[in-house]
């Protein structure tokens, strides 16, 4: 069985195969790329593990009918991007800098590489969102993110000399005097990707220039030219707490 289909989806059939396993079912995995990808309760950028094929980890990830939140850049290794349905470019820049690097106009059935420390955007060309499969190198630290659940939301939006003011249509951040607005939708798409895998997603450039890192010890946060080390925990009671707030704001709940 299938639920319903996003409106951008609305059009494809959806056929998954069945599977009679009299094994062990841990062994076995069928799942319709298109059915999960499409389903209208999907949060857009938010990556899913489907399988693994040693260190490399198969996510689905549904793209937006606009763009990715952030310009993020792959530290571990290269990743491959395959375009299941639909349409997307992307944008390749220095990290954290702006020279530009070239692009990509992928069309369903592309496979697309996204290269190791080159910062990357996705960006919907019809406006409509787009089913894709991500193959990762895999942290191992995503086996144990079980962390992230009991870590309560901050209630004050605040974590050492960082302070996060939430608005409808933009959200200002502000760090050891420097200060920087970026938009509040993508900043709540942006907290919940990397909630999801507990701040471990590479290095990730928000507009407006607030920077949220995977560093050896903590998270990095940067405003501007100003720089904050937060102990994983702490970041995620800040990205908890952005996030219950930007929902009621944006109201995308």
């Amino acid at each position: 069985m299938t639920g319903p289909l996003h409106p951008d989806f609305a059009e494809l059939v959806v056929d998954p195969g069945t599977a009679e396993v009299t094994g062990d079912a841990a062994l076995f995995g069928l799942v319709n790329v298109i059915a999960f990808g499409g389903a209208a309760d999907r949060h857009p950028h938010v990556p899913a593990e489907l399988g693994r094929i040693g260190g490399v980890a198969i996510w689905e990830s549904t793209g937006a009918d606009d763009a990715l939140p952030f310009w993020n850049t792959n530290l571990t290794g290269d990743v491959y991007l395959y375009l299941v349905h639909g349409e997307v470019r992307v944008e390749f820049k220095e990290m954290e800098g702006p020279g530009r690097l070239g692009s990509y106009l992928g069309h369903t059935g592309d496979l697309m590489r996204l290269p190791k420390d080159v910062a990357h955007r996705t960006y919907s060309t019809n406006g409509r969102r787009r089913i894709s499969l991500e193959l990762v190198p895999h942290d191992p630290r995503w086996a144990s993110l079980g962390w992230v659940a009991s870590v309560p939301a901050s209630e004050n939006l605040q974590a050492g000399s960082l302070r996060v003011e939430p608005g409808a249509e933009s959200t200002t951040i502000s760090l050891d005097g420097r200060q920087v607005s970026t938009s509040s939708s993508f900043l709540l798409r942006g907290a919940r990707a990397l909630l999801a895998y507990g701040l471990h997603l590479g290095h990730n450039e928000f507009d407006g220039g607030f920077v949220v890192s995977d560093g050896q010890d903590g998270a990095v946060m940067k405003v501007a030219d100003r720089e904050l080390l937060l102990p994983y925990e702490q970041a995620a009671a800040l990205l908890k707490g952005m996030i219950l707030r930007l929902e009621i704001l944006t109201g995308e709940g």
